[in-house]
């Protein structure tokens, strides 16, 4: 609840120092000094915009019903993905298209936030369905279930594309300690 009470604010402070911005930029106000309050101003905004993302993550997502799926990619694991599903007590959470590049980064042991949201406490049920190409080009489309419960606080779950490259890939959702 305090974060509800400092973001109205956090939204004040940063409409005065826009409204400053545009007002002097509007007047012409020149000179070393102006230039220095404007970049002085810039950074401010900046890091009022930071502490207001901060607090709509707390507000938005309490840890106390917080899920986050990562997923994550074995290297040569001759396995090119194209999307991803993420499927929620049988409720579409996201769906995601890969890029070239997010690929090569995946590949390279980078690990995506796939998604951020709100469970209540009990018993869930995910379901993540993989689609792209194997080895030889041939297009695969493989699903992976995990039964879990969550309890009070955050549930960190992840997503993997298991393979060596040489037999079919293997996909997995496990809870992550």
């Amino acid at each position: 609840m305090k974060a509800l009470r400092t973001i109205p604010r956090i939204i004040i402070t940063a409409l005065y120092i826009l409204t400053f911005v545009i007002t002097s930029q509007a007047y012409g106000a020149a000179g070393d000094s102006t230039e220095r309050d404007m970049e002085a101003l810039k950074q401010r905004v900046i890091e009022l915009n930071r502490e207001l993302y901060k607090l709509q993550e707390e507000v938005l997502y309490p840890i106390d019903t917080q899920v986050v799926f990562f997923l994550a990619v074995d290297e040569n694991v001759g396995f090119e993905l194209d999307s991803v599903e993420l499927t929620l007590d049988g409720d579409k959470a996201t769906t995601y298209l890969y890029s070239a590049r997010e690929l090569q980064a995946l590949q390279r042991g980078g690990v995506q936030r796939l998604f951020m949201g709100n469970l209540p406490a009990g018993a869930h049920k995910a379901v993540a369905v993989f689609n792209g190409r194997s080895a030889g080009d041939k297009y695969l489309r493989k699903a992976a279930t995990l039964s879990f419960n969550k309890e009070n606080g955050s549930k960190y779950l992840e997503l993997r594309v298991q393979g060596d490259g040489v037999r079919a890939p293997r996909f997995l959702i496990r809870e992550l300690r």
